[in-house]
């Protein structure tokens, strides 16, 4: 009795089967491959010479460089004193920040 119900079904999954699978397209054709592995080279070619550029930077630190200065250093400091205007005119006067900086400023010296 079972093998009658079940063996129907059967049949008809496999007989499904073959038709469905033939309407499966390919989801990215050869020549997105192929791109999509010319762009995976370049990326990795410019974040290796980003890399070597930056381990450079660090080795000639003796050299003055055209960054920012680090954070906590007298040169950062200054420069985020000359900067007041901006913060001032970008968040306004009575902005705690602003103030306190107003306040470190003045305590600094600058």
């Amino acid at each position: 009795m079972v093998l009658k119900t079940v063996a129907p079904l059967a049949a008809a999954a496999f007989i499904a089967v073959p038709v469905a699978a033939q309407d499966i397209v390919p989801i990215i054709s050869p020549g997105q491959a192929a791109e999509g592995v010319f762009n995976r080279a370049r990326m990795e070619e410019q974040a290796r010479r980003q890399r070597e550029k930056d381990a450079g930077q660090e080795a000639s630190s003796d050299t003055p460089s055209d960054s920012r200065p680090a954070p906590g250093t007298p040169e950062f400091q200054k420069q985020a004193c000359d900067n007041r205007p901006i913060y001032r005119r970008q968040y306004g006067e009575d902005h705690p920040q602003v103030q306190k900086l107003e306040a470190l400023c003045k305590a600094s010296g600058y």
